[in-house]
């Protein structure tokens, strides 16, 4: 009889000690991917050291990243992140190597500094999880009315994003020609820019087989347009 209980707690024993590794395994996991999932709404991997260059000519060096969900510069100070206020101050920031500038309430990355320049807007979308549709379906739509869960007072967006939740990427291409900005998303609204070379436009884009939602495909073609 007593041998008989001695096994039973030896198994109960058992049971409590692999559920207590398998929480161990667990937790972590879980929280890589709420992690990845956050990160997921920065242009980088990791917050890194940038210059943001005033136009006084002060040059600070910050370690930030961009949130291409609120498309705001993130400073992270003490462990904190904050979003950079009062960007029409800065003329340039360089992050990794790479050129923004304030552009409104956003910041475009140069991609080509020229005559005629080529910058992209790097937004993401989030989409929420779904809701119940007809027929067991989901129905999916942005999340814009179900932001409020994810965003505070002082930080939008700068949050844990639940797994469920997907961030889809939706940038914009921009062209600089005669001190006007002009943003495209097809090849007719990019050659209606440059009617006056239309025909060259048109058959570059096709000889080479050049896609309008490609960043190395557009400063190709930039840099073809300004060597006309």
């Amino acid at each position: 009889m007593m041998t008989y209980k001695r096994d039973k707690d030896c198994i109960a024993g058992c049971r409590k000690l692999m559920i207590l590794i398998f929480s161990f395994i667990i937790i972590p996991l879980h929280a890589q991917n709420d992690r990845q999932n956050t990160m997921a709404q920065f242009l980088f991997p990791e917050f890194v050291s940038c210059q943001v260059k005033m136009k006084t000519g002060k040059v600070n060096i910050v370690t930030a990243n961009y949130n291409t969900l609120s498309e705001k510069l993130v400073l992270m100070k003490d462990s904190v992140a904050q979003d950079m206020v009062m960007t029409s101050f800065v003329d340039t920031i360089i992050m990794s190597g790479r050129q923004f500038v304030p552009f409104k309430d956003a910041l475009y990355e140069i991609l080509v500094d020229a005559p005629v320049s080529l910058f992209i807007q790097h937004k993401t979308r989030l989409i929420d999880p779904g809701q119940p549709a007809a027929y067991g379906g989901r129905s999916h739509t942005s999340a814009v009315d179900r932001v409020s869960m994810i965003q505070s007072n002082s930080n939008f967006y700068n949050l844990s994003i639940p797994e469920e939740y997907e961030i889809v990427d939706s940038p914009v291409f921009w062209v600089r020609k005669d001190h006007q900005l002009y943003s495209f998303l097809s090849k007719r609204q990019l050659i209606k820019i440059f009617p006056e070379k239309g025909d060259e436009i048109n058959e570059f884009i096709s000889r080479n087989k050049l896609k309008i939602d490609d960043r190395e495909d557009m400063i190709r073609l930039i840099q073809y347009y300004n060597s006309l």
